[in-house]
């Protein structure tokens, strides 16, 4: 088994700097259905990289580790994880870098999506958008959004990074091996099951399909139609979303699929579905 490799660089506050703003300019760029942020992660990422691992095929092989699958809230959440890693990769702990990276994304975009978009920004841009409708018409609207999703968001980030590196390295260096992997399993635990709470409000599918059954009533045939889906919620409410996201989990670890193939499974399965009425997105609204 190969061992890994030890970091032979030092970082300087300059290298944080570059891997901060190459995150901050270009994180999702890059974004794409495959593995959403990775390419922006592993940017950020490449510089320090560079400087830990100045042997070509150590470099290589660190770079590959942060390609992987990663998405997150890119205000809060991105800059905290990115910090953490690059003190993990620092300490020599790898294996550490990636659980940080499992662990945190799921649980941080949850309270970053909800801070930044559902709250913040509405709540700014619903103030801007005042200023600068008629009768008001206030050039102060726009600038106002401007100033308070820039300035904002820019001090959040730094905030973040530098905290997370500074707190990342003082764990690695100060915990033992044992409670630091116990911790990261810990922490990966939380983040799927804050990940699986999310699969009902994300995927939406349920079962158009009924069936019909014949029984006696006071000596005569009584024919009732019955709906699938509402023997499947009396059993376990959202059965098919759970499903469909274990069915693709194994997919991917099963046959080690791209991601490409598993969403071009699922987008058949959904046509095929909804082509013969048996799946759909929600269950239809009774006529009033």
């Amino acid at each position: 088994m190969a061992s890994t490799p030890v970091p032979l660089g030092k970082l300087e506050r300059s290298d944080l700097r570059a891997a901060f703003w190459r995150y901050f300019w270009t994180f999702q760029i890059s974004w794409n259905y495959e593995r959403m942020q990775a390419l922006g992660f592993a940017y950020a990422m490449e510089p320090v990289l560079r400087k830990l691992f100045p042997n070509k095929e150590d470099y290589e092989a660190a770079l590959q580790r942060h390609l992987v699958f990663f998405n997150t809230n890119p205000v809060v959440g991105a800059p905290l994880i990115i910090g953490s890693a690059i003190a993990m990769e620092e300490a020599g702990a790898p294996a550490s870098a990636e659980g940080v990276k499992v662990a945190l994304m799921g649980p941080l975009a949850g309270v970053g999506d909800t801070i930044i978009w559902a709250l913040y920004n509405s709540i700014i841009m619903t103030i801007g958008a005042s200023m600068a409708l008629p009768p008001n018409s206030n050039i102060l609207g726009p600038i106002f959004v401007v100033v308070m999703i820039a300035i904002p968001y820019t001090l959040v980030r730094w905030w973040q990074f530098f905290w997370a590196y500074d707190q990342g390295k003082a764990l690695a260096t100060s915990l033992a091996t044992g409670t630091l992997e116990r911790l990261t399993e810990g922490a990966t635990i939380l983040g799927l099951i804050v990940i699986g709470g999310f699969i009902p409000s994300i995927v939406h599918l349920v079962t158009l399909a009924d069936y019909k059954q014949t029984l006696t009533v006071a000596g005569k045939d009584v024919t009732s139609t019955v709906a699938v889906q509402a023997q499947l919620d009396t059993i376990l409410p959202f059965m098919l979303p759970i499903i469909l996201t274990g069915f693709v989990y194994w997919l991917l670890k099963r046959y080690n699929l791209n991601p490409l193939w598993a969403i071009a499974i699922v987008f058949v399965i959904g046509i095929v579905g909804g082509w013969f009425g048996w799946l759909a997105s929600a269950l239809p609204t009774p006529a009033s």
